[in-house]
Parts: structure tokens; C-alpha cells; sequence
């Protein structure tokens, strides 16, 4: 039986959000393939440890927050991880940014000793990744953006295994602007069921 963590990041009401509804279809359609798995879904909007983010006031104990740790043992437990991330303002939402900052400790999810100079070891090898990202404008629009790209670096980074990223671009073009959030599961149902096969 597998772990899996999940995470909601949109700060677009969840009734709306698309990124948030084809991450719980594809969370629905892993469970039909992994009926045993324990599942444990975080929405970091509500999450406890969103409550703090870094700052020149406590930049001296922010990495030793107890809820630091409390967060990266659940992923060192987890087998799998499915993070749902809209770009928001060219980049991850600040939840998920904020989440980051507090797991990325050195000598917990990641270490420079024992490695090659200029290189990282990672911690958290025994998770898989698989990220759901949406964005309003078109992959090749802004060049100078690419969130699910910025993503992958970082789980890469932990030394988790990072899934080929199901992006799903272009929701805010004018030939897509009214379509619901079903409407754009129903255009990536067949990838998005696959991904949840393959995870």
C-alpha cells in the first residue's frame, strides 16, 4: 500500500479553480487503479504552516519551526506526491511557494555532504511526483515564465522522482475563456487518466 500526498495550491475559490478540479479528477482516477492507497489531501490555502512565511523578522527561526518538520516526515513516509499548480503572476502560487520554503531545509530533504563540490544530494528519493499545472496564456507566450518547469527543478533538486508534467495551457485565450472547468477535464480526460495509470 502506498502513501500519497496531494496538494491543492490555487488561490481561486476551490468551486471554480481549474487546476484544483482536474487535480481531484485525477486523484479519482488514481484511486480507481490504487483502491488500497491512503490518501491525504492538503489544501494549503487552510494549511497551518502557511500561516508563517520567511522575512527578515524571523529569518533566524523560521527553519525551526516544529510544523517543518511535521510536514517533511509526512513526505519522508509518502511514496507518491500530486501537487495542482495554476500559474499565478508568471509563477507558483505563494502557498506552494511558502510550503517549499519551509521543507527545503538542508540535511533534511536535501545535503551538500558526501557530495561533489557544487552539487546537492537529495533526501526525499523515495517519492514520485507528478505535477498538474495550468496556466491562462499559452506555453511559448512568456519565455521568461514557466512554473511546472521551476517545479520539477525543485523535486528533481530533493532527489524525488519527477513524472513527465501534465500542463494544461491556454485557458484564458479568448477561444477558451468560457469554458468550464469540466469542459477542459473532458479535453484531457485520456492524459490525465493515463498519468494516473502510470503514477
Amino acid at each position: 500500500m502506498n502513501k500519497v500526498i496531494v496538494l491543492y495550491s490555487s488561490p481561486v475559490n476551490k468551486d471554480i479553480s481549474i487546476s484544483t478540479y482536474l487535480t481531484k479528477k485525477f486523484v479519482e482516477q488514481y484511486k480507481i487503479s490504487n483502491k488500497d492507497d491512503e490518501i491525504i489531501e492538503f489544501d494549503l490555502n487552510d494549511l497551518d504552516l502557511n500561516q508563517q512565511y520567511q522575512n527578515s523578522n524571523n529569518m533566524s527561526d523560521f527553519f525551526k519551526n516544529e510544523l517543518n518538520d511535521k510536514y517533511i516526515n509526512l513526505l519522508k513516509e509518502a511514496n507518491k506526491l500530486i501537487i495542482g499548480a495554476p500559474m499565478i503572476n508568471f509563477n507558483i502560487p505563494v502557498t506552494l511557494k511558502n510550503f517549499i520554503d519551509h521543507i527545503a531545509i538542508a540535511n533534511k530533504t536535501f545535503s551538500y555532504k558526501y557530495s561533489k563540490k557544487g552539487d546537492a544530494i537529495g533526501l526525499l528519493n523515495n517519492l514520485d511526483v507528478q505535477i498538474i499545472a495550468t496556466q491562462g496564456a499559452p506555453l511559448d507566450w512568456y519565455p521568461f515564465a514557466s512554473h511546472y518547469k521551476f517545479l520539477e527543478g525543485f523535486w528533481n533538486f530533493v532527489g524525488a522522482n519527477v513524472k513527465e508534467s501534465i500542463i494544461i495551457h491556454s485557458v484564458k485565450i479568448a477561444e477558451n475563456i468560457k469554458k468550464t472547468k469540466e469542459e477542459f477535464y473532458e479535453e484531457n480526460k485520456a492524459l490525465i487518466e493515463l498519468k494516473a495509470k502510470e503514477l
